[in-house]
């Protein structure tokens, strides 16, 4: 017999796409927005119309908790590996499920009460949620409670985004200082365009060790809320391109990719 011929392992993934692991496939994901979508939305003076939050949703509980659910379980999604299923258990559960880990239940239920909590006190009580240097740490407490003994805290470390070797993250002893710039310079965002920058703002400061995503995207929902605006919904179907808009306005300073994501993206809430 004649010797086979090997096909190259490139060629296989592509015959094979099952064979891709998934963080290798979010990679070809990103490359692909960043080559092919982000030079396309990269567009100067575009302007979209404002997305009100609709009458009906904080009246209605059949369509309000669903909502929450998305919002929640979608701003984990884009992070970790959670199962949908577990996210639900854990929501539902009176007490840490059979099979479940800690870490997945804090993660599950502190997303999902943090966001319920925004919601109640902007919406059902009309207060305002004062975005301050103490909030933002408040923030992270609500949601890495149980999961990281820092909660609340700054990190007194040096912090990496993956594959994002050209942005250095603020230095740990001027964490404090940025924030408090932040919010002076961003806590009043009140249009789509303001909060989509103030979020690529806050992601390249990076003030905590774990958790600056839940903490970020929590801001751009207390903003809207604010704001009276539809909340963009983040999650597996569109985080490619999060990464990759994201990533253009922090390293190049140009957001309109982002602008238009954050736009589209509230139009999926609804």
């Amino acid at each position: 017999m004649g010797s086979q011929i090997q096909m190259p392992q490139i060629q296989k993934n592509v015959l094979r796409p099952e064979s891709i692991r998934a963080e290798h496939q979010l990679n070809i994901d990103v490359l692909f927005c960043k080559h092919f979508i982000i030079p396309e939305w990269d567009t100067k003076g575009e302007t979209f119309s404002p997305l009100l939050l609709p009458d009906e949703l904080p009246e209605n509980e059949a369509l309000l908790i669903p909502f929450l659910r998305r919002l929640s379980y979608g701003t984990i999604e884009i992070e970790t590996g959670m199962a949908k299923e577990d996210f639900e258990r854990a929501v539902d559960a009176k007490k840490l499920p059979k099979n479940m880990s800690t870490e997945t239940f804090h993660e599950a239920v502190n997303t999902y009460l943090t966001h319920k909590w925004l919601w109640q006190k902007c919406i059902d009580r009309a207060e305002r949620f004062v975005i301050s240097e103490e909030s933002v740490k408040g923030l992270h407490g609500d949601f890495m409670r149980g999961i990281r003994d820092d909660a609340g805290f700054y990190s007194q470390k040096i912090r990496v985004m993956g594959g994002l070797d050209a942005l250095h993250t603020t230095l740990p002893e001027d964490i404090p200082e940025e924030i408090n710039r932040w919010v002076y310079k961003c806590s009043a965002a009140a249009s789509i365009g303001e909060i989509a920058k103030a979020h690529a703002y806050f992601i390249a400061i990076h003030p905590f060790g774990d958790g600056n995503g839940r903490v970020g995207r929590a801001l751009i929902l207390a903003q809207c809320l604010n704001a009276g605006l539809m909340p963009p919904l983040f999650d597996r179907e569109n985080r490619a391109i999060y990464f990759a808009a994201m990533e253009h306005a922090m390293i190049h300073g140009r957001h309109a990719p982002l602008i238009r994501l954050f736009h589209e993206s509230a139009e999926r809430s609804w």
